[in-house]
């Protein structure tokens, strides 16, 4: 009897020990969304939104708490807005990291190291830029999502798992911004007619953005950027042949080529092998007798039109999203690599582009 005693007051105090480690959800605050803009005097306007279930909620249903300072750091942030919820703020359940065009414009890394030092925020999270201020779209309400940083959180991880864009998560832009063969990206939304939209992507030079892809881009771009395995794109031009066609399960291989022309200058070859199934299309192919190969041949050279137009854009803007820099790196000593601009000689490179386009479905309809 007396061991069973010792025994469940042992376990008895065990258990009051752990009692300082238990989280009620009703006290915590689970930042789901924390969006950052440009302020005067250099410092940042954070806000956050963070789920809030009370006792009184019916049906189950939450509603968002919105806190939102201007601070010199996201931590002096996170401690100024703490003192402003009865609830402790946690950043371990963090979905999106947003940033206002401006502050993404001026650099990104001084608040992003932060980041990167807290072990509770996963390297997962997905980073947005936001055409205007991004504190402003989360603190709106918007009629057809009722939950506004939950709608952008799915929104994004929709279109990342259809691979219609490009992952961009704090691993990637953390990767290729310590990568120096290849500059970061990350995905741009903004509002439009009271909703929210994806509208392109916003490219960079080391952490600060320089310039923006259009929407009408970013699946070219995601051909040039990766392999895929699935995915949608349609096309149009004014040959009677292709005057508009749509694929669907798409499929992509890229691979990059880099070798020394006669002037003695790093040149790419890009070559991509693209095949999908047709979902839609105007022309005046028959797509089920040998006219399929002559279609086939105008989508390969409106692949490789466009992706030159848009590597030039690049170019343009000294800005290597694809990575060419750490294949000419492959190629050079360490030595003649430090002592290179790469910027600048991306700018002058020569790039052409390669594509083979295989129609492997033209649907259930036979013309």
């Amino acid at each position: 009897m007396l061991r069973r005693f010792l025994l469940a007051a042992t376990l008895c105090l065990l258990l009051t020990g752990c009692s300082q480690d238990q989280r009620i959800l009703e006290r915590i605050g689970y930042i789901e969304t924390a969006a950052f803009d440009a302020a005067a005097q250099d410092k940042i306007k954070v806000t956050i939104s963070m789920p809030l279930v009370t006792q009184f909620a019916r049906d189950g249903k939450t509603t968002d708490e919105l806190l939102e300072t201007i601070s010199t750091s996201p931590k002096d942030a996170k401690a100024a807005l703490s003192l402003r919820t009865s609830r402790i703020i946690v950043s371990g359940q963090i979905r999106t990291f947003m940033y206002g065009e401006a502050l993404a414009r001026q650099g990104l890394w001084k608040d992003m190291d932060t980041f990167l030092r807290d072990p509770s925020i996963s390297l997962r999270t997905a980073m947005a830029v936001v055409e205007g201020e991004s504190g402003a779209i989360i603190s709106q309400e918007y009629p057809r999502h009722t939950k506004t940083a939950n709608y952008i959180n799915k929104l994004l991880q929709k279109e990342f798992n259809k691979q219609s864009v490009p992952r961009t998560a704090l691993y990637q832009f953390t990767r290729d911004y310590y990568d120096d063969g290849m500059d970061p990206i990350a995905i741009m939304v903004k509002e439009q007619k009271k909703d929210i939209t994806i509208s392109g992507i916003a490219t960079f030079r080391d952490d600060k953005m320089i310039d923006k892809l259009p929407w009408k881009d970013v699946y070219l771009f995601s051909l040039l950027y990766q392999d895929l395995s699935q995915g949608e794109f349609s096309l149009t031009s004014e040959d009677p042949n292709l005057k508009a066609i749509s694929f669907r399960a798409v499929r992509s291989k890229r691979r990059i080529k880099v070798s020394k022309g006669p002037s003695g200058e790093y040149e790419a070859d890009i070559y991509l092998s693209v095949e999908g199934g047709v979902e839609e299309y105007f022309g005046q192919a028959k797509l089920s007798t040998d006219e399929r190969a002559k279609v086939e041949k105008l989508v390969s050279e409106h692949i490789v039109m466009e992706s030159l137009r848009i590597i030039k854009t690049l170019q343009q803007n000294r800005t290597d999203s694809l990575g060419l820099g750490k294949y000419v790196r492959n190629k050079m000593s360490y030595k003649e690599w430090k002592g290179t601009d790469w910027h600048e000689r991306f700018s002058q490179m020569p790039v052409r582009v390669h594509c083979t386009f295989y129609m492997k479905n033209f649907g259930a309809y036979f013309d």
